[in-house]
Parts: structure tokens; C-alpha cells; sequence
């Protein structure tokens, strides 16, 4: 059988604040018991070895990122809280990574709404569809509260039953719409634009077969990433529920 590079993705709640609809808030991730929580999940992903780690950042900023985490690996940066660099700069540090891979895109390419804009209209004039599309994210967001461990945050995030609902909210958003206007897929559009892109970002940083790749991105990603890259018949798929759980 044909040895294929692997990808583990680790869908993840934005730890300092972001464009998304709905934000996790976590208390004082600075504190030394979120920082002790933070070192338990490196620890569990570290079991992956991966050998690149990528993140969602846009490759025009790879080269300011990798000037902070080479700073970082010789102790004059101290790490900003965020996830690309509480996660990622750690693993690939400790791991003796030469640098992190930056994959996203954001330009405006086929977009014609911007999300918040769907979300209003939705809201104003699809009342029914905009609660049953939005409202279990909100009340997600809610019950993620402060005695939720990182490492429960992070199990959170990518048990299936999660990651498919964030995938099916956003194929529904096909819904939103009125007559020969497709309010929802003028966004939509765009969504789909952004991780073809990010998938053949990924493919383009598998150059050997025994490539482990780890990918750190929104939680909202997981699916549509995991079934872009099964499709492609390139890479064997890793579960990253098998590394979170401390039964590994």
C-alpha cells in the first residue's frame, strides 16, 4: 500500500479576539492555571510528532512569524496570547522545527457580502431560518464557560458531532435567500474559495511521504478541510480526538 503524508487538524476557539460571529471567552489565559492547562494540550498534540506545523495565518505575514518564533526559541520574544503562538510556536519549538508554515487567505476574491452582512439580512428577514442556523452557536459560545478546562475547550472543538454542525450551519446558509437573490451564497462563495485554497496550501507543504502535518485553524474549518484532503486521495487522515484524550 502507498505510503501517503499525513494531516492531523486541530480546530481551535480564537484565544484573543477575532472576526467571528461568536467569540469564546476564556478568563486570564495568563494565569499560571490556564498556562499549566495550555503546556497539558501541548503535551497531548506533541504525541503526534508532527514535522510541519501550519497555521491561520496569510503567507504574506510568514516571514514577521517566523522572525517571532525564531525570537522566541532564543528567549527574547515572549509568546502573545493567541493560539498560533501558545500552540504552535511551543510544539514547533519543542520539537526543533526550523520554522511555522503560514497557509491562510483572505482577500475578497469571489465574495459579494461579507458574513455579517448574510447574518443581518438573515436575521431581519428570516427570522425562523437565522435561529435555527445561528442560535446553537450562541448558546455554545455561553456554555463554554470559565470552569472549562483548555484541554475541555479543545475536546470541545473537535468531537465530530461538533465540527458537523458547524459544517452543517454553513451549507444551510445556502438557505438564505429570496427569490433570484442568494443572499447567503453571495458570502458562501467565498467560504469555499478560502479552503480550496487553504487545502492546496496544505498539499503544496507535502513533500515526502513521510510528511506529519498539523494544521491549528477555527474550529468551523475541521469538516470541510478533513473532506477536501479525503477526497484528494493524498494524505491519510488523522484523528486529533485520539491525541487529545489522556487514555493515549
Amino acid at each position: 500500500m502507498e505510503k501517503k503524508p499525513k494531516v492531523l487538524i486541530l480546530g481551535t476557539f480564537h484565544m484573543s479576539p477575532s472576526s467571528d460571529l461568536y467569540q469564546t471567552e476564556v478568563d486570564n489565559l495568563q494565569s499560571r492555571t490556564r498556562q499549566q492547562e495550555i503546556r497539558e494540550v501541548v503535551d497531548l498534540l506533541k504525541q503526534y510528532k508532527p514535522t510541519k506545523i501550519a497555521v491561520e495565518i496569510v503567507p504574506a505575514e510568514e516571514e514577521s512569524l517566523n522572525k517571532k518564533y525564531r525570537d522566541y526559541t532564543t528567549g527574547s520574544f515572549e509568546l502573545e496570547m493567541n493560539e498560533v503562538h501558545q500552540l504552535g510556536f511551543r510544539m514547533a519549538a519543542e520539537l526543533n522545527h526550523e520554522k511555522v508554515y503560514a497557509i491562510d487567505w483572505m482577500e475578497k476574491g469571489a465574495e459579494r457580502r461579507s458574513v455579517g452582512e448574510v447574518y443581518e439580512w438573515a436575521k431581519a428577514n428570516q427570522p425562523e431560518l437565522f435561529s435555527s442556523l445561528f442560535n446553537w452557536l450562541k448558546q455554545k459560545a455561553n456554555d463554554e464557560n470559565k470552569e472549562s478546562t483548555i484541554l475541555d475547550l479543545y475536546c470541545n472543538c473537535n468531537e465530530l458531532s461538533e465540527i458537523k454542525k458547524h459544517h452543517q450551519m454553513y451549507v444551510n446558509m445556502a438557505r438564505i435567500r429570496e427569490i433570484n437573490n442568494y443572499v447567503g451564497m453571495d458570502w458562501l462563495i467565498w467560504w469555499y474559495q478560502r479552503n480550496l485554497i487553504l487545502f492546496s496550501n496544505i498539499a503544496r507543504l507535502a513533500t515526502s511521504s513521510d510528511d506529519r502535518i498539523m494544521l491549528i485553524i477555527g474550529a468551523g474549518h475541521v469538516q470541510i478541510l478533513y473532506q477536501f484532503l479525503e477526497e484528494s486521495g493524498l494524505f491519510e487522515l488523522e484523528s486529533t480526538m485520539k491525541y487529545l484524550k489522556k487514555s493515549v
